[in-house]
């Protein structure tokens, strides 16, 4: 798939007829410019010329990167006429500011960047995370991160902690357009706003504080964007991310779709381009349902270092109705589960727990298992568990519900209800981060 972003253009006469010149950025992952794409890129560019109310008459558009013409497109031309364009060529796929030197350039127009003020209400199914990525900053001090056509970023430093956006801070046009794999088959091109106000409709209870709406926005718009530069498919379950296009979300909220969708659209619009980095680079921004009361370390999930996943307080996850969980299981579910043979004489020997509470070691017949290990195989919410024998079987309390990682949806909920804004939220949950924007 391909993403453009617009730095500026100009309209230059080329042998009487009239061609429109997009600038590109340079510093970007490419993507190839070929008859797969182009009908992508071609839309992009005619939404860029509605929306900025060019007067451009003519049908070529030269792509401009760096100062060189990386390939030509023909708008509203017969197909056969379409070919004029350099099969090996490449166009950028950008997620930064356009180089200052373009600016200079004679009949260069700047896009301005416009910001949306907010308003606020929501409910929904709450999913498990997988992983998570993406955000970036207006902040002329800044050097920005770029992605390499290896998917690789290279790291800048920024002066803020937290960048604000500026009315004169002159930035690309945000239409990013992304391909969504449905579990239906289909493939859904939308803009990437559209996509981040579908997936906080699906993963977040619109009944929520709009600042942990707008905390959940800036996740899943992070962990949206890194997986566009990784060329990691983004579909609409747990694979990914959950997300519910109008006319699914309608069904779920019935009665009070205007009012949560409003809610939402304005929690995603009054964060539109902010994403989380660490050290300049986008970052995992994985999130789960409730937590146990602390959070966990990336490090006892998936054997990752991340320094900013790591295990922090998170006190109003017990808001949720099913914090504490009981489940029956019989002897011969649990020996099927584990593959281990149990019975009423079996010791369900828990030998360790780490500094979150969650268990990290138990014993079963002589088989030792990491408590990540026995919530997969059982299917625990948790990996913070009791085994109580009872009659036929044991029941198991879980106290939470996910991999503990990152952000905790209610304990967000929460902090927000407590009188924390959205930055204070993400600030807590991802260690040194910090709110960058597009």
């Amino acid at each position: 798939m391909v993403i453009i972003l617009i730095n500026g253009y100009r309209i230059k006469k080329v042998n009487n007829e009239d061609i429109l010149y997009i600038y590109l950025d340079y510093n970007s992952e490419f993507a190839r410019l070929d008859k797969k794409n182009t009908k992508t890129i071609k839309s992009n560019i005619k939404k860029y010329i509605k929306s900025n109310k060019i007067d451009f008459k003519g049908s070529v558009v030269a792509l401009v990167v760096g100062g060189v013409l990386v390939g030509t497109i023909t708008l509203n031309q017969p197909k056969a006429y379409n070919n004029n364009y350099t099969n090996n060529s490449r166009i950028v796929a950008i997620i930064d500011k356009f180089e200052n030197s373009l600016e200079d350039e004679d009949n260069f127009i700047i896009d301005e960047k416009i910001d949306v003020k907010e308003t606020e209400n929501n409910d929904s199914n709450i999913s498990e995370k997988k992983q998570t990525e993406n955000t970036r900053s207006n902040n002329k001090s800044s050097e920005k991160s770029i992605v390499n056509s290896n998917g690789n970023e290279d790291s800048f430093k920024e002066k803020e902690e937290i960048t604000e956006k500026s009315n004169e801070s002159k930035t690309v046009d945000l239409n990013i357009y992304i391909n969504l794999y449905r579990k239906n088959g289909d493939v859904l091109e939308i803009e990437l706003e559209e996509y981040i106000i579908g997936v906080v409709g699906a993963e977040m209870p619109a009944s929520f504080n709009s600042e942990a709406l707008k905390a959940q926005a800036i996740v899943s718009r992070t962990y949206a964007i890194k997986a566009l530069n990784i060329n990691k498919k983004l579909t609409d379950d747990t694979t990914t991310q959950n997300y519910k296009s109008n006319d699914e979300l309608k069904k779920l909220w019935g009665n009070n779709y205007n009012t949560y969708y409003e809610k939402i659209k304005n929690a995603v619009l009054n964060t539109k381009g902010l994403y989380l980095a660490y050290n300049g680079d986008i970052i995992d921004a994985v999130y789960h349902s409730t937590s146990n009361g602390y959070t966990e370390d990336s490090v006892n999930v998936w054997g990752n270092i991340k320094p900013y996943l790591k295990s922090v307080s998170s006190e109003y996850d017990n808001t949720n109705k099913s914090f504490i969980t009981i489940v029956y299981m019989s002897y011969d579910e649990v020996s099927n589960k584990l593959n281990n043979s149990v019975n009423e004489n079996t010791l369900f020997n828990i030998i360790s727990r780490n500094e979150s509470g969650r268990v990290s070691n138990i014993e079963i017949n002589g088989n030792n298992y990491t408590g990540v290990e026995m919530r997969t195989l059982l299917g625990l919410r948790s990996a913070d568990f009791e085994i109580e024998k009872v009659s036929g079987g044991v029941n198991i309390t879980t106290k939470g519900y996910g991999h503990g990682v990152g952000m905790s949806q209610y304990g967000a909920n929460g902090m927000a209800n407590n009188g924390s804004n959205y930055r204070d939220i993400l600030l807590h949950y991802y260690t040194g981060v910090s709110i960058k924007s597009l």
